[in-house]
């Protein structure tokens, strides 16, 4: 069921409007208040950013042309998006009029400086390296049986992800009961992690440290060993299975903001008139009663207080906490404290010695380790080429041009640009519980939090909370908002503090997706030909390989002689 939230209760224009704080002015912080902006007779609106520039991990860098003619934008944080699993955040780019362009999201493994690659752009370019053709020249079966588990992952990940689901959720999507989650939770099922899971079911370590680890640890940033050791089996397989990453055909069509991710940004700041920046908020002093509709008494860095009805904390959790202090509830510490970040070093540069050795291995996305594959404590990094991911950035004019997260070597001075850290957060067990119990501790004691750590850590998370966040003070959103990409989740949105709840404002209900036609690359094949594809041309693979290291033999033997 869709509520039309232009039909959104109006409270009395004789009610003075609503002063809100926004503390934070990453995507979550910006789409709250540019949907609260939208009703200036009802918000007022103000956004406080520690930094010295706007968007978070958006961040858009200008760097210069070889010739010092000219410059372009290049993102360093937020990079793209499809209209399949980021469906909030298109409608808002849509609705803020921001042009995007088809971009690539194409994945490599390069081992040990080039002694062992891959690239999932073509048949050609998985066997990159030409040796890999020949059967079990590397432990662990080698490529082929990597491929051979990658599709029998795809399945079983499907079944996982389904029989989570028919244990949790109805026919209609929706909750069996109020126990139907808490009774899941307990199931082993829903506490194995990766490693776990993968030593059971008999897959090789080749894939699991070729395929498995690099891929999550790429998607979320995570350090290798913490992704072997506490990421959650389903998180990753509902992740996949809803981001349409367990097939090899149909995928939805990337796309990246065209000019950088800043333009979409410029667009929201000039709907924002109040945002300050290098202006830190150090503490928050609210009411002891959670219903209460203020006040909440902010201080900034410079020692200045301001007085607001309402605080929206678009900050990650142990920044939420430090701001809050002793003023924070046992609830809040116990839920925001269970969830932990890692640190994230990107450094913009042109050296490509932080690519594959080969050209045909490089990819969109290139992680490069120095580790052996026994290893469960790998030097690892994630090198994006931004030529490929954002084609407005031309090889000609620019060079090639690399964002690397956490260098395993640093790159060469004279080919640096720039360097920045981002903080991600790090999926547990622990995480995934503070999410689900986060509705809690929501619009109490007139505070609100969101970022993109409410669910799975992307910009779609981030945008969709902070219109959640909005939408619960009462703000009328111009387009659906889906939760979980339309999938069936347990979470609720975000739920309106009491007082507004007694003036009518109700807890909005999103809809089902309806993806429109053109979302998909309706040039691949269907999976399941892609998935027979593979498996002839592995067989073929296979015999011709056989048939060349026998003649290799029989050569040897008559050279011999």
């Amino acid at each position: 069921m869709t509520v039309d939230m232009s039909d959104a209760p109006t409270l009395s224009t004789e009610i003075k409007p609503t002063r809100v704080a926004i503390v934070g002015s990453g995507i979550s912080g910006l789409a709250a208040a540019w949907l609260l902006s939208q009703d200036p007779s009802r918000f007022i609106v103000t956004v406080f950013e520690a930094g010295n520039y706007v968007g978070g991990h958006t961040h858009t860098v200008r760097i210069p042309s070889l010739d010092n003619t000219k410059t372009i934008g290049v993102d360093t944080g937020f990079i793209v998006c499809n209209p399949v699993t980021y469906p909030n955040f298109q409608a808002f780019l849509a609705h803020l009029k921001v042009d995007l362009v088809q971009s690539d999201m194409s994945f490599s493994v390069s081992r040990n400086n080039g002694q062992f690659e891959w690239c999932g752009d073509s048949i050609d370019t998985v066997f990159a390296q030409r040796s890999n053709l020949i059967p079990f020249i590397q432990p662990g079966g080698g490529l082929f049986r990597m491929l051979w588990d990658c599709i029998r992952f795809h399945k079983h990940a499907k079944r996982l992800a389904t029989e989570a689901d028919s244990i949790v959720f109805d026919n209609t999507g929706s909750a069996r009961n109020s126990s139907s989650e808490s009774d899941f939770k307990d199931l082993p099922l829903a506490k194995q992690t990766l490693g776990q899971f993968f030593k059971e079911h008999g897959y090789s370590s080749f894939f699991y440290e070729n395929y498995i680890l690099p891929m999550t640890a790429a998607i979320w940033s995570a350090p290798a060993n913490i992704t072997f050791d506490k990421f959650p089996l389903l998180t990753l397989v509902r992740f996949m299975r809803n981001h349409v990453m367990l097939q090899l055909g149909n995928r939805p069509k990337w796309r990246t903001v065209d000019g950088g991710s800043s333009t979409y940004v410029e667009k929201i700041k000039s709907c924002v008139p109040d945002i300050r920046l290098n202006t830190a908020i150090v503490s928050v002093t609210r009411s002891a009663d959670p219903d209460a509709p203020g006040p909440v008494v902010l201080t900034n860095i410079h020692g200045q207080e301001e007085t607001f009805d309402h605080v929206i904390f678009a900050t990650h959790t142990d920044q939420t906490l430090k701001i809050l202090g002793a003023n924070a509830t046992p609830l809040e510490k116990r839920i925001l404290g269970a969830i932990k970040y890692s640190k994230n070093r990107a450094i913009l540069h042109r050296d490509e010695s932080l690519m594959p050795k080969r050209r045909k291995a490089w990819a969109a996305w290139n992680y490069l380790t120095t580790s052996k594959t026994e290893s469960r404590s790998q030097n690892m990094c994630l090198t994006y080429w931004m030529n490929r991911l954002q084609s407005f950035v031309n090889v000609p004019d620019f060079g090639h041009v690399f964002v690397t997260m956490n260098p395993i070597f640093e790159p060469r001075p004279d080919t640096v640009i720039g360097s920045w850290d981002y903080e991600h957060p790090i999926y547990s067990t622990e995480t995934i519980c503070a999410q689900d119990s986060l509705n809690h501790i929501q619009n109490k004691h007139a505070t609100t939090f969101c970022g993109a750590w409410t669910n799975y850590g992307f910009h779609e998370d981030g945008c969709t909370s902070g219109l959640l966040s909005a939408v619960s003070l009462g703000a009328s959103c111009p387009f659906p908002i889906y939760l979980n990409g339309g999938y069936p989740t347990v979470r609720k949105p975000i739920p309106p503090p009491h007082y507004l709840a007694k003036c009518g404002v109700k807890q909005y209900q999103a809809p089902l997706p309806k993806y429109m036609p053109g979302c998909f690359d309706d040039k691949i094949q269907p999976a399941e030909l892609i998935r027979k594809s593979y498996l002839r041309i592995a067989f073929i693979m296979v015999i011709l390989s056989m048939v060349a290291m026998g003649l290799f033999s029989y050569s040897q033997h008559i050279f011999s002689k």
